[in-house]
This record gives C-alpha cells, structure tokens and sequence, in this order.
C-alpha cells in the first residue's frame, strides 16, 4: 500500500536518515548555536532555480490536450508574470495589526541529500575536514512540523510556512508534476467557466500557491548526483525587517555570508538537536583519527553520546 511504501520505514520513504554535508566547522556551529542556516533561494549554486519552472509551464499548456480557452486563461493572466518575480505576496495575517492582508514573503531553503554516502558530495562539499550529519526523520527536525509525511507542508506561528521534500532533476517529471496541477485546475476551469468574474481569481490564486510551492523542489538535471532532499522556509517579510523578530519566531540569526565577492542572504533557524542519529566521516579519514576523536568529544559536550560515529565505506586511495 502506499502508506507503507512511504510510512515511517518505508522503502520509498526519502524523509528518513537525510543527511548535511558539511566540514567540522559548520557541524561546530550547528551544534553550538542549535540552528541550520537556510540560504535566500536566489543564491543556490544552481543558477536556473526558481525560474525554469515558467518556461516548463508554457510547455505543458502548449503541448498537452487542454481547452484553448483555459489555456489563454492561464498565459494570458497576470499570474505568469507575477510567477517571474522573487518576491511573492499571499493573504496572510499582519504580525503588526493582526488583520488578514497581502503580506510578501522570502524563501530560504537548506539542503540535505538521500545518499549517506556519495563520492560525489563528498568531493563538492566535504572534502578532508569534512563529514555528513544524517538525521533521523525530517519531520523531526523542526518544532512545529512533526507530521510524517514524505512530502508535507506545515503552517508555524505568524504565518511561517514550512515545506519538506525530495528535489526532481527530470524534465520529464517536472512536466508530470505541472501537468497533475493543470488537470485539476482544468476541471474546476470547466465547472466554473460561466462564473469567471466569481471564482476566476481563486482558479488563478490556487495555481500561483502550487507553482510556488512546486517550483522550490525543482532543480537542473546536471545536479542529480546531488540527490537533494530540501527544507524550504517561506517568511513575511515583515519578521525580516524587524529588530524583536527573535520574540515571535524560530529564526536565531539572519545576515549575510560571503561566498567569492557574492553577499548571500540567509537567516539560522532552530532546530532539534535530536534529530541527529549519525556522524559519517569522510572517506580520506578513517576510524580512530584525531577527527573522530574531536568529533566524540563535540558530542559529548552537547550531550549527544548516542549518536553513532561511523566512517565511509568509499574506498578511495589515499596518496600522502
């Protein structure tokens, strides 16, 4: 059945034993300050992200079998040019006077990958002083979002949505998924075609919250090796722009890092330490090194004695 394909233990279930690559630095800062640093969704080293969703959009209504009439409904609405701008705007409650209005928000995501153990990530991301941090559950991770669902989205407090899932690389399955949501949409089109000036706008509204969301777990094909499992946090801007925001929110710290010349966006939200199951060591460091040493002592100081430290199975030569 499907729940127990994607149940806890499932075989299908990718939410279960995620992990962080990482150096020892960044696992020192996690654990330090009990926060993961999610990245401004315009920064991530894939450059087609958040946009190539639009093109793929015109693709589908193009080519697939739909009624012209709801396909010029949809490209000729304001709603795709809405699409192509980062900041997106949604009814929501104002932290300052407590009323429904249009609030804008930011994404930030924070990535993480299915495959424990990926030569591929570790010589990207982790490579001599590096390991992988592998958590137990996604849903575990974040207070607030404890469902168990693969794929889920979660309302925190003040308006905070929190989303979780597998990252698609296919074109193919892109389109699937754009496809899927035009189904839908199509027959409440259908139903509702002699009262467009009535229900037009929340066909429009329904379509630009599912983009939104779906276009965050979409990602080039060169980077299927990553194999990315992602967090993504979508926040009022007005919690971005306030010095108390520490009062009514998750987020430790926002600010900037430094990547090359290139100021980044990011905000640390807290998480539950937890949730963390295991440390792997990278494949150029091996069991009872001084890094695993370290590592036990780290955990140790944070009370995390139980979290099991193992090395990559990668046997990967090593020239010194």
């Amino acid at each position: 059945s499907i729940s127990d394909l994607f149940g806890v233990n499932g075989i299908e279930n990718k939410a279960g034993k995620i992990c962080h690559y990482c150096t020892v630095d960044t696992l020192y800062s996690i654990l330090k300050n009990s926060c993961l640093r999610f990245t401004d969704v315009r920064f991530l080293n894939d450059s087609t992200e958040f946009v190539e969703i639009i093109p793929l959009i015109k693709v589908v209504l193009n080519t697939y079998n739909y009624d012209p009439n709801f396909k010029n409904f949809i490209l000729e609405s304001n709603v795709i040019n809405e699409l192509e701008d980062y900041k997106q705007s949604y009814i929501g409650i104002s932290q300052r006077t407590h009323e429904y209005k249009e609030l804008s928000y930011r994404t930030y995501t924070c990535s993480f990958s299915t495959n424990n153990d990926s030569l591929n990530m570790w010589n990207y991301y982790a490579t001599q002083s590096g390991l992988n941090i592998v958590f137990d559950f996604a849903w575990n991770m974040m207070k607030g979002s404890e469902e168990s669902d693969t794929n889920a989205t979660n309302k925190l407090n003040n308006d905070i949505f929190i989303y979780r899932g597998i990252v698609l690389y296919d074109p193919e399955d892109k389109k699937q998924c754009i496809a899927e949501l035009l189904n839908q949409l199509s027959i409440v089109y259908k139903d509702a075609k002699n009262e467009l000036d009535k229900y037009g706008d929340l066909i429009l509204s329904a379509f630009k919250e599912s983009i939104n969301h779906m276009r965050c777990f979409f990602k080039n094909i060169s980077f299927s090796g990553e194999e990315e499992y992602r967090i993504v946090i979508r926040i009022p801007e007005d919690f971005l722009i306030k010095d108390d925001y520490k009062k009514y929110t998750a987020i430790k710290e926002k600010g900037f890092f430094r990547r090359g010349n290139i100021l980044i966006p990011y905000i640390d939200y807290e998480f539950q330490k937890s949730s963390i199951k295991r440390i792997t060591l990278n494949p150029y460091n091996g069991k009872n090194s001084m890094l695993e040493l370290g590592i036990k002592e780290l955990l140790w100081t944070y009370q995390l004695q139980n979290v099991e430290i193992v090395s990559s199975n990668i046997p990967i030569r090593k020239y010194d």
